[in-house]
């Protein structure tokens, strides 16, 4: 009689868990597999636009391009994109060059399979191209990452031939400005070192209040503004906190996307967990990710001379087109390699998202207009094209 009542006990409790959790993914919702636009855009703006000025420069924004597979497709169709003005283009792998642990010593062998792919889109198409670091170049903070970043750097810098090639150098957090085209410069590049600030055994005298004073000087300049980093400031991905349904029934797909083990109830307790308990030092709720954010947007907010202020970035492995607070936009290009797709959603301040691979490209035009474009590897395809103001 006991047992029976503990068996309805249990039985109960399990249903009220399903329940519960049944209703709490009905909020949860999915992720944007099929683009998202904001609903007061326009349709034109989910295709490409035709331009008659004429170009005088263009940045190409690709992250997290470390784990290509075979004649990956995005970096086919960045090679073609760039093959359209090389002599114009710049191309900003915005870190995590190389999965899972960087350039160390045991992992160099690897380096025709997952950095030099990369590398021959350059080369190939005779554009300009800068890498920065990410946290899986950094090892995501084990204690070989100074030594897999300088060995990392080592390489890009002996197999490009344009300068500059690999941004910061030697382990430094920057930041550091690129002003292009360099005859005739048309807008700022700065580059910084995100995982700085979240890497343990570091190698560097600089200080977090010296690496943000050296920044604002360097914002105070009438050319347009693009800073790179490889963690986002703001994000609707993982990072930011966003796990989709199939992250709670099926967690183990974070780590490995074969593991479709389903895991009903038990499953929402390892996001949940990440979001709001454990410090996870790569999410933007970690507690130093946190102070890395509240550092750039205090130097952000102090930019008051430049006509557009963007910042871009990698590490959430998708594409999203934000409208920011402290910067005019911000923009998260970080999926270069097309099997490490992981969920997106949507805040009021979203543009344009899409869990899908690509990259960004934005246009300096003759007539002082700046056009930005998300390309996906379905012949080159412009998804979404937008004006920015």
């Amino acid at each position: 009689m006991i047992l029976n009542r503990r068996s309805h006990i249990i039985w109960g409790c399990i249903s009220i868990g399903f329940i519960l959790q049944i209703i709490y993914l009905t909020f949860v919702g999915c992720s944007h597999t099929t683009p998202y636009y904001h609903p007061e855009l326009s349709l034109e703006n989910e295709s490409d636009v035709s331009q008659n000025s004429v170009l005088l420069y263009r940045i190409v924004l690709i992250g997290d391009a470390g784990q290509p597979k075979p004649n990956e497709p995005v970096l086919d169709s960045l090679k073609k994109w760039c093959e359209k003005d090389p002599d114009k283009t710049t191309v900003v792998f915005l870190g995590d060059n190389m999965y899972p642990d960087g350039m160390t010593e045991d992992r160099q062998v690897e380096v025709e399979e997952k950095l030099v792919p990369q590398l021959d889109v350059i080369t190939l198409a005779d554009a300009h191209g800068i890498f920065i670091p990410g946290n899986h170049d950094w090892t995501n903070g084990k204690k070989e990452g100074y030594q897999a970043i300088l060995a990392q750097q080592i390489y890009i810098d002996d197999k490009l031939s344009k300068e500059p090639k690999f941004l910061p150098k030697n382990g430094s957090p920057g930041p550091v400005s690129v002003d292009l085209p360099t005859d005739s410069p048309v807008f700022r590049l700065i580059v910084l070192d995100t995982q700085w600030w979240l890497q343990e055994n570091l190698h560097s005298s600089e200080s977090q209040n010296s690496v943000i004073i050296k920044l604002k000087e360097l914002l105070k300049t009438d050319l347009p503004i693009i800073v790179v980093g490889h963690h986002p400031i703001e994000s609707y991905g993982q990072h930011g906190g966003f796990f989709d349904w199939k992250d709670h029934l099926f967690p183990g797909r974070m780590y490995k996307k074969w593991i479709w083990i389903p895991m009903p109830i038990l499953g929402s307790v390892l996001p949940l967990t990440r979001r709001y308990i454990v410090d996870y030092p790569q999410d933007i709720n970690g507690k130093g990710y946190k102070e890395l954010v509240k550092q750039l947007n205090h130097a952000f907010a102090s930019a008051k001379q430049t006509p557009l202020l963007l910042y871009a970035s990698g590490h959430d492995h998708s594409l999203q087109v934000l409208e920011g607070n402290t910067t005019d936009y911000l923009l998260i290009s970080g999926l270069g390699s097309s099997e490490k797709a992981s969920p997106v959603s949507h805040g009021d301040n979203t543009l344009f998202a899409h869990q899908h691979s690509g990259f960004m490209s934005i246009d300096f035009l003759a007539d002082g207009r700046f056009l930005l474009r998300v390309i996906e590897p379905i012949g080159e395809k412009v998804v979404f094209h937008y004006w920015l103001k």
